[in-house]
């Protein structure tokens, strides 16, 4: 399929039918999702930086009314609603285009139901976020599905791309085969980063993160001195120094032996998003929480986490 029709006697100007079915074409619809999503994820965390979550107390209303009071905080959460909902139509599109047009594939097909089912599951999760009012588990809950729906629509914008140009997706066997195709240390690594994010999302909506007031000591020292509050902020920063030996370590393994633009240059995003993401972290802690610092701090962990799959997702599809 091409992107673009051209007029053979116009000198290959795009016509606007030609502009039209660039904008309707499948890829381009995957591609816009996946950003979509990325921006609600974002849009979630403002949320929570700004002390929101519970600034619409019903849902799936607002103070019971379709516009509600032009407040600051009630606006924040509700175009989160809003934007939650527009998403949504663009996730269900996404699936539906796909499975028409590659119904065959069970690739498509199967990442397609599971991208439905997680999406019903966020939406009932949003439901009882408002209704337990933002408790920490249920945010944290509703985070990682959040980033699971990410991390298969990245996957299907890279295999929508590989679909449409003519090629065929390898075979995936099973999980177990999936697992050996990925290997154990980008495995590890995501799994770190996962975990990373998560416990970040804790460490924020239990209000621990001014429990240590300086950074990278605890207090003037290595371990921490103990409590709930000082326990997870611990964790937070033990696991993002394991998570940074994981990304250099992967990415020292990938200009080693996969010398491809796509993947190196990936890797290389995702050094400079990382390091920036623990400059970032420490200056939640020296700015004592800064609304902007701790959108941002959400922001660059959900980018951390994308560029991580599409590198897994293009070595796993583009062999």
């Amino acid at each position: 399929m091409k992107i673009v029709t051209t007029v053979e006697a116009g000198g290959g100007k795009a016509t606007p039918v030609g502009r039209l079915r660039a904008l309707a074409d499948y890829r381009f619809l995957a591609l816009l999702t996946t950003v979509a999503v990325y921006g609600l994820i974002v849009l979630g965390g403002t949320v929570r930086s700004t002390d929101s979550g519970t600034a619409c107390p019903d849902w799936p209303l607002c103070h019971g009314q379709v516009v509600p009071p032009f407040e600051t905080k009630v606006m924040i959460e509700y175009s989160h609603l809003v934007v939650a909902s527009v998403v949504g139509f663009l996730i269900l599109g996404t699936v539906i285009w796909g499975w028409r047009r590659h119904r065959q594939n069970r690739f498509i097909t199967r990442g397609g139901a599971a991208i439905v089912g997680l999406l019903a599951g966020q939406v009932i999760l949003g439901g009882i976020t408002v209704e337990t009012e933002t408790a920490a588990s249920v945010v944290a809950l509703h985070l990682s599905i959040a980033l699971t729906l990410f991390t298969l629509l990245i996957t299907t914008a890279v295999a929508a791309f590989v679909l449409e140009s003519g090629k065929e997706i390898p075979v995936l066997a099973g999980v177990s085969g999936l697992a050996r195709r990925i290997g154990p240390l980008p495995l590890a690594t995501m799994a770190c980063t996962f975990a990373l994010i998560i416990v970040g999302a804790f460490v924020s909506q239990m209000g621990a993160g001014l429990a240590y007031p300086d950074w990278p000591l605890f207090d003037g020292k290595l371990v921490s001195a103990g409590g709930k509050l000082a326990d997870i902020h611990y964790a937070h920063r033990l696991v993002a120094a394991v998570a940074s030996l994981l990304v250099a370590a992967w990415a020292w393994q990938v200009l080693e032996r996969d010398r491809r633009p796509a993947v190196v240059g990936a890797m290389s995003v995702l050094g400079v998003l990382f390091v920036s993401q623990v400059v970032i972290g420490a200056a939640n802690v020296w700015l004592e929480l800064a609304t902007s610092v701790r959108i941002l701090h959400l922001a660059l962990a959900s980018a951390v986490w994308g560029v991580l799959v599409f590198a897994v997702a293009y070595r796993l599809l583009i062999p």
